[in-house]
Parts: structure tokens; C-alpha cells; sequence
């Protein structure tokens, strides 16, 4: 278990180093990529514009298989409104045919407020998908979360 933590602790973190993929019509789509000798698929990033929508902003999208053939979804969000919410995203995993193999919704910061400017990292697995070859990555909303004290709302 300690191995598969370490794994995707290097794959965030060249996930980092690389950059982000995101699509053009709205959704952020990423092909699996070819394994290497770790037995961890990475795809290397182009030059498409990031995804933004209700004020969040997708910094890093990456797909990695692990070598159980898991598939997990990695990347980071940013809040680049002007207020503190929280956000929900959809993961959408295809085949080679494009037809839908898996989705899955959920929060990054587990139903928490994130403040303008903080960006926070996300992941999600769909499990072990042997015929995915293509995520996407969607924003679906924005909301308040009654959580907490809100740090902004504070300080008026």
C-alpha cells in the first residue's frame, strides 16, 4: 500500500513539473498515455488553454494507470472568483470507441470553502478500467458550504 502512495506522490509530482491539458469545448479531456518501465501511464501536456467556469479554474489535469491497471485522475483547481466557495467536478473515463466507461462526481476540498486564489489539489480513481483510454474532466457548480467560519466573510 505504501508503494502505491509513493507511486502517485511522484506522479503528482511530475504532474506539476509538466503542466496542464485541458480542452478547448469546456471539458478537460486526457488520453492515457503509453506505460514506462514503473508500470505508470503519464501524458505529457500541450499547449491547449485551461478550463474556467463559475470562477474556478482547472491548473493541472493529468491521467495516470497504476500497475494494478487503476485508473486515477490528478490535477489542481484554483478559485479565481472574488468569493469563497466550494466546487464540484465530474470525471468522465471513454474508450477507445469513445464510449463512456465510468463517471464519477466529487468535491476536491470535500465540501469545504476554497478562498480566491487558493489553488487545491484533486484526485479521483475509477478502479481498475482496462479499457479506458481517454478522461475528461468537467466543472459542474459552485456552491457555499456551511462547514465553517468563512475567513472573508469575517473580516467585513
Amino acid at each position: 500500500m505504501k508503494a502505491i502512495y509513493m507511486g502517485l506522490f511522484f506522479v503528482g509530482l511530475a504532474s506539476l513539473t509538466f503542466g496542464c491539458s485541458v480542452a478547448p469545448d469546456g471539458s478537460a479531456g486526457d488520453p492515457l498515455g503509453s506505460h514506462d518501465e514503473s508500470g505508470i501511464a503519464v501524458d505529457q501536456a500541450d499547449s491547449r488553454p485551461q478550463l474556467v467556469r463559475r470562477g474556478f479554474a482547472i491548473r493541472d489535469f493529468r491521467v495516470i494507470r497504476d500497475e494494478y491497471g487503476r485508473v486515477h485522475v490528478i490535477g489542481e483547481i484554483e478559485n479565481v472568483g472574488d468569493a469563497t466557495r466550494g466546487v464540484e467536478l465530474q470525471a468522465a473515463l471513454r474508450d477507445a470507441d469513445d464510449r463512456l466507461l465510468a463517471v464519477g462526481h466529487f468535491c476536491p476540498a470535500a465540501g469545504s470553502n476554497i478562498a480566491p486564489g487558493e489553488v487545491w489539489p484533486f484526485t479521483y480513481s475509477f478502479g481498475r478500467q482496462d479499457q479506458g483510454t481517454r478522461a475528461e474532466l468537467r466543472i459542474v457548480d459552485a456552491f457555499r458550504s456551511m462547514g465553517g467560519p468563512d475567513p472573508v466573510a469575517s473580516a467585513r
